[in-house]
């Protein structure tokens, strides 16, 4: 792999089914990826997805078991809470677990801050592939809207310290938030839909809208959503649209690792190959933005800044 100057200070990767993928290895953490957490090239931070993949998953059960994995890779993970756990001098990857389409107990803003305090969480989505109380899934209607309880909570969510994160959103109810919501979103883990036709990508017209929100978009990849193969050449033709619509400010890393089936980017000793080809292609600056800085500015703008 080569020892590429962007990734010195490690990456950070908006969306990971770290707690799925270790479960189907039976705990098994070093073989989720022989140089995960280690070498010249590893995570400095992870956002990890909790989803109900399971009919009688729950948001409380996984995070019991999420807590627990934490707890017993302590030597190598580890929560951030603050801006000061982001910027400090530990050499552990930093977690921040998400809520990917569950059902919240209560979205008050009591409950909100419980989740934060309490529970752990860190980010939630309204949506998983199916439909919630919140909204609907990009698999179903396109131009159905939020649900009433959908749009109470991204209200109540403009003054909870949880991020909100737009994948797997319908397109309506993508525009519906942008609308509601003051601050900058995350789009964890999407491809662009002009060069993949899939559900799960944004159109152009949504790039746009983004960028101009000041949101942050994940680049996912799943060779269903690169092109063919889950290539770099695939994958710099979608980090290229985004930083031409969105901006450089948008362009990041959600690489849905974990339980999806990969391509040629299966793990972290083929990321530093696409910074590389980043940075040839486009420049350090892009290679940087994309690898580390765009994701570090947005979790460091919008982390508190000390516990409260």
């Amino acid at each position: 792999m080569p020892n590429d100057e962007h990734l010195a200070t490690g990456f950070i990767d908006l969306h990971q089914d770290m707690l799925v993928g270790v479960a189907r290895l039976d705990g098994g953490f070093p073989a989720y990826g022989s140089n995960y957490l280690s070498g010249s090239c590893h995570a400095a931070a992870v956002s990890s997805s909790m989803f109900p993949h399971e009919p009688d998953s729950s948001l409380s059960g996984q995070r019991q078991e999420h807590d627990a994995l934490l707890a017993a890779h302590g030597s190598s993970l580890r929560l951030i809470t603050t801006v000061e756990d982001l910027d400090g001098s530990d050499p552990r990857t930093g977690v921040l677990p998400h809520s990917e389409g569950f059902h919240l107990p209560d979205i008050g803003p009591e409950a909100l801050a419980a989740l934060w305090s309490e529970h752990s969480l860190r980010s939630l989505s309204l949506t998983w592939n199916y439909e919630t109380a919140y909204g609907f899934s990009c698999f179903d209607d396109s131009r159905a809207p939020l649900k009433p309880t959908g749009r109470r909570l991204v209200r109540a969510l403009e003054d909870s310290p949880l991020f909100l994160d737009l994948s797997h959103l319908n397109d309506a109810g993508f525009y519906e938030v942008l609308d509601l919501y003051g601050p900058p979103v995350l789009v964890t883990h999407s491809p662009c839909r002009a060069i993949v036709d899939h559900p799960r990508g944004l159109s152009d017209a949504q790039l746009r809208a983004l960028g101009d929100h000041g949101g942050l978009v994940g680049q996912a990849f799943c060779p269903d959503f690169l092109g063919e193969h889950g290539s770099v050449d695939e994958a710099l033709r979608h980090i290229d649209r985004v930083a031409s619509l969105a901006g450089e400010n948008a362009v990041s890393i959600g690489s849905d690792w974990g339980t999806a089936a990969m391509g040629e980017l299966r793990d972290t000793a083929s990321l530093g190959g696409l910074v590389s080809a980043v940075s040839s292609s486009w420049g350090p600056d892009l290679a940087t933005k994309f690898a580390f800085s765009n994701a570090h500015d947005f979790l460091r703008r919008w982390l508190p800044s000390s516990v409260s």
